[in-house]
């Protein structure tokens, strides 16, 4: 207590003598600037609230024990003096240089040994790096702290002997949380010989950015490991899970983690669990990555600055990282790859997977034929006419080769486009209305359903590489505003060269909009952008690849009027949620999806073939309250445009008539798609919501929602405040 009165009084004088100085220089005449002086003392700090802390390390000794001299401000650069003991803990590494065709690793200097216990399979007390959180913790009061390891490096010899090498590079890690302090990781690289800190051994293999662009903010171990760079001074290969068996090691650990439901062993009935802090156990064999396993790159980017050893897994590949993902293989016996393919080491491996080896390089065995076929197309729609009510759409278009000076496609003779028999080649014309909030009424396609049009069997070719459809349907008399058109589908593939065009490349799709009754078009509102989604997606392809790379096409069809009525049991008792029908309007869909792990209720869709898809597994990879992960700026504020559309859950005796539906308002639609509980129900009702009205009544203001009253912007409850990234 006496030292923090001593800091505040010391703040204040500090304060009062700048005002001085300021009042003085106010009052005297401008005169030309002095020599720059000589750097103050760091004047003395804060203790209250900080949104984030930037830590300095002012001088690191190993001698005995490692000793550390850091300094901490807040954002604004302000010496915070708020930390204690309890906040901050070390880790301590050093990397070992592979041999053999090993990968250089890290070695934790402080380690433990984990008991087996009662839980999980393993039976073997296993080695466990771990943090120095004992020592000795100076706050010297004015933003300067010291610490001092109780871990003597110079005589590490158990749980395991780890003899202190200076000659190598370092890695000092410092984690502060706990206490409502900002969680900071903060690493400090060197070489404890001559203190170098440029020009030392580097192993930099991935990019928190990266992680966190699916992520949004790693956060693990009860929010506190944030940073790559501290993950692996613990998680290296001398580490391991007494209680599964199972190495925790870095390149093992997330390369199981994110093949997840896909690893072999899982697939073949096992699983893959981890046991935790108080030994509870992390189930991962439902993870499935929202992508291709074999996107490496993802993570693994060799052209950052921040991972300049990002490529290592194409030139210098291991047992240890190749059998996380192909946990199938023993690399001694052969068995799985190939019978006379013993490893003996890890220098045997580039001996088939490199360049001009027996398998090729390790790029080319992750390459993804189908993404990079992808960038041979290009969807054009070039013209849309007779677009007033009562007319019938003419669309005229194109696919063109982007590579290759946009040379139309044949789509009469091409293999790419006339295998069709198999489904491989499809390419559809797509025709909705209107853009306010699309709903497709006057359609004839149920429920709520677009024009669709076979464009590979019906087009007419227009002799200079464009075709030409015309639809079967009027656009109604009682439409107005504008529509929508866009082309989906792809194109066939042979990439394994057996002479059967039978894969599917997805193809961004195209979308334009023309008039109906305005004096030009105007285009549906925006309200997520795909590269958000393809932060974790890396290309969203959707309905066997028809659906590729373009949410403004997937609203047409999934939009306010919409249910999976047509796909469903009629009984729904035998149905996992028991409905008779979902809504699959994208604001109630997309949400109920990516919450679905926190949502009380199953969330379960029936797509094509009458196939149930039960999202119930689904693991948002980020905090669900995190809007902006997907949505652009301002598009989730309330309240919501007033012509969005009330969310259809009964498609009435009459599904071609959405006058019968009745519906979810469109606020309670979005919302209690990740809230369904019936307390947040009651909650949404009483203010105005309903879980059951038809359109007209939301139209004629006799069910008014005020959501927004407490969480508009600026309110009590503030939408953009609350969903913000935690």
């Amino acid at each position: 207590m006496r030292q923090l009165a001593n800091a505040q009084a010391t703040t204040r004088c500090w304060a009062l003598a700048l005002a001085l100085v300021l009042l003085q220089a106010c009052s005297g005449d401008d005169g030309l600037p002095g020599p720059e002086g000589p750097p103050g003392p760091l004047l003395p700090g804060v203790t209250g609230e900080a949104r984030s802390l930037a830590v300095n390390f002012d001088s690191v000794r190993i001698e005995s024990a490692p000793q550390i001299d850091f300094s901490v401000a807040n954002e604004s650069g302000i010496p915070y003096v708020g930390l204690q003991a309890g906040n901050v803990r070390f880790t301590l590494a050093k990397l070992v240089p592979g041999s053999n065709g090993d990968p250089d690793r890290w070695q934790s200097y402080v380690n433990r040994l984990e008991r087996a216990g009662t839980v999980g399979p393993g039976t073997q007390d296993k080695v466990q790096s771990t943090a120095d959180r004992n020592g000795d913790f100076v706050n010297h009061g004015n933003g300067r702290y010291s610490y001092t390891f109780a871990t003597d490096v110079n005589n590490v010899t158990e749980p395991l002997a780890v003899s202190y090498q200076p000659e190598l590079s370092h890695r000092l890690a410092l984690q502060i949380s706990g206490g409502g302090v900002p969680v900071t990781n903060a690493i400090y690289d060197w070489r404890p010989a001559d203190g170098a800190r440029e020009n030392i051994a580097r192993r930099d293999i991935v990019d928190t950015a990266n992680c966190n662009q699916c992520h949004g903010r790693l956060a693990l171990h009860g929010g506190g490991r944030t940073d790559t760079r501290y993950c692996v001074t613990c998680h290296n290969p001398g580490s391991a899970d007494a209680n599964s068996g199972n190495s925790i090691d870095f390149t093992t650990l997330v390369h199981k983690i994110h093949r997840g439901a896909n690893l072999p062993s899982v697939v073949s009935g096992g699983d893959y669990v981890i046991w935790g802090f108080r030994d509870r156990p992390h189930d991962f064999s439902e993870v499935v990555l929202p992508q291709d396993i074999r996107n490496c790159v993802i993570c693994h980017d060799a052209a950052n600055p921040a991972t300049p050893q990002g490529g290592n897994w194409t030139q210098r590949p291991s047992a240890q990282a190749c059998g996380a993902c192909h946990d199938d293989v023993d690399f001694a016996s052969g068995s799985n790859h190939g019978p006379t393919n013993l490893v003996a080491d890890n220098s045997e491996c580039t001996v088939c997977h490199s360049e001009g080896g027996f398998v090729g390089s390790v790029a080319e065995s992750h390459a993804i034929p189908a993404r990079a076929a992808s960038q041979r197309y290009q969807f054009n729609i070039l013209d849309v006419s007779n677009t007033a009510p009562g007319d019938f759409p003419t669309v005229r278009f194109s696919v063109t080769d982007p590579g290759n000076a946009d040379t139309p496609e044949d789509l009469t003779q091409d293999p790419a486009w006339t295998n069709l028999a198999n489904r491989a080649s499809r390419l559809f014309v797509v025709i909705g209305w209107n853009t306010d909030d699309h709903h497709n009424t006057g359609s004839d396609r149920s429920p709520a359903q677009p024009i669709s049009i076979d464009a590979l069997t019906t087009a007419t070719d227009n002799g200079d590489g464009s075709y030409s459809v015309t639809s079967p349907t009027a656009i109604p008399a009682t439409v107005s505003g504008s529509g929508v058109v866009a082309l989906d589908g792809h194109p066939a593939a042979d990439f394994d060269g057996d002479g059967i065009y039978s894969d599917r490349v997805p193809v961004t799709n195209a979308v334009q909009y023309f008039p109906i009754t305005d004096s030009s078009a105007v285009a549906r509102r925006q309200v997520v952008d795909i590269a958000n989604c393809n932060a974790c997606h890396a290309q969203l392809s959707m309905h066997g690849n028809n659906r590729t790379n373009e949410p403004q096409l997937c609203v047409v069809c999934h939009n306010p009027n919409a249910t999976d009525i047509n796909r469903r049991p009629a009984d729904p008792a035998t149905t996992p949620d028991g409905l008779t029908e979902r809504a699959i309007d994208f604001k109630h869909l997309i949400h109920g999806i990516h919450a679905a792990h926190v949502r009380e209720n199953p969330f379960v869709v029936y797509g094509f073939g009458g196939r149930s898809h039960d999202f119930s597994h689904v693991s948002f990879p980020r905090s669900p309250a995190d809007c902006a992960a997907c949505h652009i700026e301002g598009s989730f504020t309330l309240p919501l445009a007033s012509e969005v559309l009330a969310t259809t859950v009964d498609t009435g005796a009459d599904p071609l008539d959405p006058d019968d539906d009745l519906n979810i308002s469109p606020t309670a639609a979005v919302c209690s798609a990740c809230h369904d509980s019936d307390l947040a129900a009651r909650h949404m009702e009483l203010n105005g919501a309903s879980f059951m009205t038809p359109q007209s009544m939301i139209d004629n203001g006799s069910v008014t929602e005020t959501c927004a009253i407490c969480h508009g912007p600026g309110r009590l409850a503030d939408v953009e405040s609350v969903h913000a990234n935690p």
